[in-house]
């Protein structure tokens, strides 16, 4: 029997990629059960043609859309995943272009280690600064074994029980570091987070085949003014409590 997997995907700056993201997902080997497209109202300086494109594309059939005409930023995707009714959840940032045996690598994992599986992992090297290891785990560090971190990003695979941890506490901030805050509630419970195997000889079992993607001008860790946001959080969660690897 396979597991039922829901998907949750957000438009808003990138509408060109999502046409190839929602097939992406579904030629995964292990096929989701459901995709849900969380649509935040995009900024006006989109144009028409680019609006369209979150509405009318290849495969939208198979996609469930939430139209919201406001922009509520990253938080409603956890918070969605807390209503859904399937075994396993996967969110994914609008730059993240999963191999097709991404889900099936982070089902290894998740359940056997009580893991968060992400395409991406971060371990801190200092509490007074903003410092990390180097390269980080995931497509960057092709790690070829699981690898345990203090956080995932980009994409979040996990067992849908496990979504209303994240409101276990408020975040500190909304509109940032959701990724730094929903570890640390998981670690209060014993999960951990952690970054499946990406080897360079098999991109298929990537959870970003694409990573270039991520580092434009629109995306929100490059921001000049995020690094020092990015650490208040860090900062903020290991005061309540949460344990980086590493210190």
């Amino acid at each position: 029997m396979n597991p039922k997997i829901s998907v949750i995907l957000t438009a808003w700056m990138r509408p060109q990629y999502l046409e190839e993201q929602v097939e992406r997902v579904l030629k995964q080997s292990v096929p989701p059960q459901e995709i849900i497209l969380w649509y935040n109202q995009p900024p006006k300086r989109l144009g028409f043609l680019e609006r369209k494109q979150l509405t009318t594309f290849k495969n939208e059939k198979y996609v469930k859309k939430i139209f919201c005409d406001y922009n509520f930023g990253i938080i409603p995707r956890f918070t969605l995943s807390a209503c859904l009714e399937s075994d396993y959840v996967c969110i994914f940032d609008d730059d993240t272009m999963p191999g097709e045996r991404w889900f099936e690598n982070c089902l290894n994992y998740v359940d056997d280690e009580k893991v968060i599986c992400g395409s991406i992992g971060l371990r801190y090297l200092s509490r007074s600064e903003m410092t990390t290891e180097t390269p980080r785990m995931g497509w960057e560090g092709k790690n070829t074994k699981l690898e345990f971190v203090d956080l995932v990003g980009h994409s979040w695979f996990f067992r849908r029980q496990w979504a209303p941890y994240f409101w276990d506490e408020e975040p500190l901030l909304r509109s940032f570091g959701e990724d730094i805050h929903f570890c640390a509630m998981l670690q209060r419970h014993g999960i951990r987070a952690a970054c499946p195997p990406h080897p360079e000889t098999d991109r298929s079992l990537w959870g970003s085949v694409k990573p270039e993607r991520g580092v434009d001008g629109v995306a929100i860790s490059c921001s000049s003014d995020r690094s020092s946001d990015f650490f208040r959080v860090v900062q903020h969660e290991i005061e309540k409590g949460y344990k980086p690897i590493l210190l």
